[in-house]
């Protein structure tokens, strides 16, 4: 066992022979470790630069990244045979593209389907272009002009990949009230349709103009979560599409209707499906207590109304784990096995007094107040995570990515996820129970909970209520409306557990 190894626990508060835990550690049922391999890696030279981060795998569970630096944009992958990182290959090296973290290339994989867009620096009309490889990112066709007829602004093509190997994708296009414009390609990315307003079903006469969108396949359609702009409201909307031509369907999937008269330049993540068919969707959002930006997760329905989709409801990441930090950045995936339950991984980076990646895991529902500092040892600002599962039925890897800002390289972390079953519970370890009524939600602890404090939080991770753990073992809490809300409760002994509720 390497003994610089460190044992990253989601769950419980516990000591191993090779770290000591954040003695804060939540409390869930099915906690989950993060075992890393080693220590992370350089995927290349700072030579090459770590901007624009992008991650996806192809058929053989091979990484496939692309990162570069101002003007520069290399692609490379994971060689299973020799166990390391190809040496960077330069895409359309006579070109200065534009690098953005928030703004750049952006990358879509299916199989050994694999597409990349970008920008071409100044040319915002029509410097749009893609790059393909169908050999799983071995080699890169020529660049294709994705919008070579445009008169106005098409800019930042985010990508996604249909069942077919197809690839379509999302723009801003217009230099007032932007609307989102959809391109799609009919053979591989070797040309592109002209791009047609996808917009027009959601609230409002714009998108924001910077932020990054999310075209992807799901459940048999296209779909695209964008930030929307209604009079700056800015929140993320569901536009779907049966064939990625007609999109006739907006559903708000973010009820946080954050108010900024600018655009956030953030963007959002998307994992699913889950075994209950559900999806989830992380994005950063301001407001809350300290007005400081958060991470949230919704969850979606995407059969709801027709295949057009609904909101399950949204929690933050955290409510009571962290008082004073900056979150942005989300990234997550979930590994769904045959038989049990789904593994769902969460990073995000953090700011308090430097930049980390927290990182939750869970096989519940509940990703919230779970995150363990996964860079705290290492030197550097750890910033703008990307992570991904590989694996077979019975043996997840998570894969991560990330850049240092310090040494201007992108950091590579993998390692497995298991279950602690060295943990050493009391016998008559019991967690607290949550049930939601109609008038309210009932409270139930077991002895070894009876002695902390409890509190309601809505779903900006606002406080609405608090009290403390009664010792008659019950407590029924009043809500203000119905909805989603988490109970959280601290114990004495410093233990945390929290439970999304949604009442009638």
């Amino acid at each position: 066992m390497n003994s610089n190894k460190t044992f990253f626990y989601l769950g419980f508060a516990l000591a191993s022979c090779l770290v000591s835990l954040p003695s804060q550690a939540l409390l869930t049922q099915g906690s989950l470790v993060f075992i890393p391999e080693g220590e992370p890696m350089d995927v290349a030279s700072s030579d090459f630069g770590n901007k624009s981060i992008g991650l996806v795998t192809n058929n053989s569970d091979e990484l496939v990244l692309c990162f570069g630096s101002s003007g520069h944009l290399y692609v490379c992958k994971w060689d299973n045979g020799s166990q390391a990182f190809t040496e960077p290959t330069a895409i359309d090296p006579e070109e200065n593209i534009f690098m953005s973290d928030s703004e750049g290339p952006q990358m879509a994989a299916h199989g050994d389907d694999i597409t990349l867009t970008y920008m071409l620096s100044g040319d915002w009309d029509t410097g749009a272009r893609s790059v393909s490889s169908h050999d799983g990112g071995i080699t890169w066709e020529a660049p294709v002009s994705m919008v070579p007829e445009a008169t106005t602004d098409h800019f930042m093509p985010c990508v996604g990949m249909d069942p077919e190997g197809n690839p379509f994708a999302g723009v801003k296009v217009g230099t007032s009230q932007v609307y989102e414009g959809i391109l799609k390609s009919n053979d591989g990315g070797a040309s592109w349709l002209s791009a047609v307003n996808a917009s027009e079903a959601a609230d409002g006469d714009a998108v924001c103009e910077c932020c990054p969108s999310l075209p992807f396949w799901g459940n048999g359609r296209y779909y695209d979560l964008v930030r929307n702009n209604n009079n700056n409201v800015r929140d993320f909307w569901l536009l779907g599409s049966d064939d990625g031509i007609n999109w006739n369907t907006a559903v708000d999937m973010d009820p946080i209707d954050w108010e900024i008269n600018s655009c956030p330049a953030a963007g959002p993540a998307v994992c699913g499906p889950l075994p209950d068919g559900s999806w989830r969707a992380a994005f950063m959002n301001g407001g809350g207590v300290t007005g400081q930006s958060r991470v949230y997760v919704s969850s979606m329905n995407l059969d709801a109304n027709d295949g057009a989709g609904a909101l399950l409801g949204t929690v933050p990441v955290t409510v009571n784990q962290f008082e004073n930090a900056t979150q942005n950045n989300p990234t997550l995936d979930v590994w769904s096995p045959i038989n049990g339950d789904p593994i769902i991984a969460l990073a995000w980076e953090q700011n308090s007094g430097g930049y980390d990646v927290q990182l939750a895991v869970s096989n519940g529902m509940t990703l919230t107040d779970i995150a363990v500092n996964l860079t705290s040892e290492w030197s550097g600002q750890h910033r703008r995570p990307q992570l991904v599962f590989t694996g077979t039925d019975y043996t997840p890897t998570l894969h991560l990515v990330w850049q240092n800002s310090s040494d201007g390289t992108v950091k590579y972390l993998k390692g497995s996820i298991e279950t602690p079953f060295d943990v050493d519970h009391p016998s008559d370890f019991v967690l607290p129970v949550c049930t939601a009524t109609s008038a309210g939600i009932a409270l139930q602890f077991p002895e070894s909970w009876s002695t902390g404090e409890w509190a309601l939080w809505d779903v900006q991770g606002r406080l609405a209520a608090q009290g403390a753990c009664s010792q008659q073992r019950q407590v029924f809490i009043d809500v203000p409306s119905s909805g989603n809300w988490i109970v959280s409760v601290v114990n004495s002994n410093g233990n945390r557990w929290s439970h999304q509720i949604v009442t009638p």
